[in-house]
């Protein structure tokens, strides 16, 4: 939505050209009012004005220099200048001073229309412009090294990327590697002395580290590398077909890894004179294994590598069958949490019937993992709503409290209807209150603007009575009513205006300056718009 400032030291100028712009066709979302130069710069420096719509003669510095001093400001805000003289002079100096268009007093509303609708097309351009192919792709050049270890973390982490969407990030971060490639992840730790280092040197020895390692993959392998969450540097790697032995076996591969891995240790410890470890995965198809090799390299450093000297080790080799799996679902990003937090309560829901899904097809009779889906279900209940303000027992009535018993629970159905019952009453509840913190919000709103219909109210005045962002307030008010303030504010000064004319003898301008419009003429031209006839029309119409 634009922004857009309205500058004249005439109010019935600001409040006319207001009223006339149609404020959802032309996509504005805030109108903003000076009745000074001093008043709009202090406005253009609060706020992202796209365009400003100014007289050219004012008290003090003209419009002209205002068009100059918004463009030192913004160079692509846009300008549109109105006078009551039609000089070559001043319209030579718009044009050549940047002016999107330049109007004369009075100006024709169709005309105003028109050039506001021109100058915001002007924006849209230039901010489509920006975001363009060729101005993205320059951006993700600029930051390749960081794009490719998002994306290289996110696949260790298991996320789930479409197939197509993946092919064209690999393609665009230039990573030598295609879906359904034999991948190999390596891992390596920082022994000693390094788990000594202070940060800054240890992020130095990390840099140093990964140079030694991408040069001796290199010989051999396609390389793709990163720091992960856990402070392991981690690099999947794909042979290449030169460098493959011709028995082509996992066994022939992974003594290669196993050989690259020697090396890389005998290269930090000679140049570097340090140690590190290194756990070497399986090659397997990409990127559906690296995640699992991911997690073994994990497991690996905790169950067989303590901290000391460098170890070198092939899951190959030692991996062990876990006797006991974990539940993927649960843990896979994005977490029950993050959705919650997010306020994502279909996304959630989602997410939950996945988890016993899972459950009830991979893990059938085991009541460890059902417990622990119910502590990571309720764990994350109760902290949306510690985080709202509430217990979690607040949302049950006191029969139902046995519920959050796990032993109450006889079968996975059982288990999931109680989670579910629980999550609908949770989000019933919480969206209630958010809607009765809606109303009460449009109340306040409502009362202020007809506590003060004798004088001109700005939407900024409306927001800080209210304490929040200007914003915030016409979006949620829009949004609940289907009415813009601008338009209530109208509709309402216009309505207590005709109950004065049906019930009033006051003349037509003295009803005016009670509802804060000094200029006569501008206040038939509103009346006539909400009611299709001018008050005088009205009145004869309404008279007994």
């Amino acid at each position: 939505m634009h922004e857009i400032l309205i500058v004249d030291d005439e109010r019935s100028v600001v409040e006319g050209v207001a009223a006339t712009l149609p404020c959802d066709d032309l996509n504005i979302g805030m109108v903003h009012k000076a009745f000074s130069v001093t008043d709009a710069l202090a406005i253009i420096r609060q706020h992202s004005i796209d365009l400003v719509i100014t007289d050219i003669r004012m008290p003090g510095i003209s419009g002209l220099e205002l068009m100059d001093k918004v463009q030192e400001v913004s160079p692509s805000m846009q300008c549109i200048l109105l006078t009551g003289h039609a000089e070559f002079e001043y319209a030579k100096r718009a044009i050549t001073g940047g002016a999107s268009d330049y109007l004369l007093k009075p100006v024709n509303d169709e005309d105003l229309i028109q050039a506001v609708d021109k100058a915001l097309g002007t924006v849209r351009r230039e901010w489509e412009a920006l975001v363009s192919r060729d101005n993205t792709m320059k951006t993700m050049r600029d930051n390749l090294p960081l794009l490719r270890r998002d994306l290289l973390i996110e696949l260790l982490q298991g996320h789930t990327i479409p197939a197509e969407a993946l092919a064209d990030k690999l393609s665009q971060l230039l990573i030598p590697i295609s879906r359904h490639d034999e991948v190999a992840l390596l891992l390596i730790r920082l022994e000693e002395p390094f788990v000594h280092y202070s940060y800054k040197d240890r992020i130095l020895l990390e840099y140093a580290v990964s140079n030694v390692a991408e040069e001796v993959l290199r010989e051999s392998c396609q390389v793709w590398g990163c720091k992960e969450a856990h402070g392991f540097l981690a690099f999947a790697v794909k042979r290449t077909n030169q460098a493959k032995p011709r028995e082509g076996t996992k066994s022939a591969a992974r003594e290669q890894l196993m050989r690259l891995g020697e090396l890389i240790q005998r290269q930090v410890e000679t140049y570097l004179k340090g140690a590190v470890s290194v756990v070497i995965g399986e090659e397997g198809d990409f990127p559906e294994h690296l995640a699992v090799s991911y997690n073994s390299a994990l497991a690996a450093f905790r169950k067989h590598i303590g901290r000391g000297k460098g170890y070198l080790l092939s899951l190959g080799e030692h991996q062990e069958k876990a006797a006991v799996q974990t539940l993927r679902r649960l843990y896979e990003p994005p977490t029950l949490p993050d959705l919650l937090e997010a306020g994502r309560w279909d996304a959630f829901e989602e997410k939950l019937a996945l988890i016993f899904e899972e459950l009830e097809t991979e893990f059938g009779d085991s009541a460890e993992h059902a417990f622990e889906s119910f502590c990571a279900v309720t764990g994350a209940l109760s902290f949306i709503a510690h985080k709202s303000g509430y217990g979690l027992f607040e949302f049950l009535e006191p029969g139902e409290w046995a519920s959050l018993n796990f032993e109450s629970f006889e079968t996975f159905g059982q288990l999931r209807d109680g989670l579910f019952r629980l999550a609908a009453l949770m989000r019933s509840s919480l969206e209630r209150e958010a809607a009765d913190g809606h109303t009460k919000l449009i109340y306040k709103v409502q009362r202020f603007i007809e506590e003060h219909l004798d004088r001109p109210i700005s939407l900024q005045m409306i927001a800080e009575r209210v304490h929040l962002h200007p914003v915030y307030v016409s979006q949620m008010y829009k949004t609940v009513t289907g009415e813009s303030l601008t338009d209530y504010m109208l509709r309402i000064r216009m309505e207590k205006s005709a109950y004065l004319l049906k019930t009033t003898n006051l003349k037509i301008y003295e009803i005016g300056n009670k509802f804060s419009y000094q200029n006569a003429a501008y206040f038939i031209k509103q009346f006539k718009k909400v009611y299709g006839m001018t008050p005088q029309e009205y009145r004869d119409q309404h008279s007994v």
